[in-house]
């Protein structure tokens, strides 16, 4: 079973569209804030594309997909980086991530009271094109914290996609 929790209007040949809004796209109704109303292990690979940033408790969303999910199952998170323009223009996302803010959910990486049964086995920052993008990549390349501490809201970023599995 592949799931696109926070599907929206967009159906995915193949998965089954979840989000709290009914649309024509979406075969299961719940809010991703809660407990998600399937089986422990039963999922094979989940999607959450430009979902999580409007959900308040992030850390329990990744600990249900952890549940959900099959050992060895994919994740693909997609959200905009603090610093792109997108991350504030909509009024309601409640989170603003880095390229490091899910190793707070990892199994290896994450706190004590965050982690979830995950491994960040990929992440990526995304930059638009031109000079900008461009330099963004280089100083990216060379220091992500750098990039993230100094740099970020001169070159600005557009997409953060992370890759964690289920790692029980």
């Amino acid at each position: 079973m592949k799931l696109d929790l926070g599907c929206g209007d967009h159906q995915r040949a193949g998965w089954i569209g979840v989000d709290r809004v009914p649309s024509p796209a979406t075969r299961v109704v719940c809010d991703l804030g809660g407990a998600l109303p399937f089986r422990d292990g039963s999922v094979e690979e989940v999607l959450l594309d430009n979902v999580v940033e409007h959900i308040p408790d992030l850390v329990g969303l990744m600990r249900e997909v952890a549940r959900i999910g099959r050992t060895g199952a994919r994740v693909v998170v997609r959200t905009p980086h603090f610093s792109a323009l997108a991350s504030w223009r909509d009024p309601t996302h409640v989170h603003h991530l880095s390229y490091f803010s899910l190793d707070h959910v990892s199994k290896v990486d994450g706190r004590r009271y965050a982690a979830a049964d995950l491994t960040i086995e990929r992440r990526k920052l995304s930059f638009g094109g031109g000079p900008f993008g461009l330099l963004g990549r280089l100083f990216f390349a060379l220091s992500p914290e750098f990039y993230e501490k100094h740099l970020c809201f001169v070159l600005r970023a557009s997409t953060l996609t992370f890759e964690p599995r289920v790692a029980r």
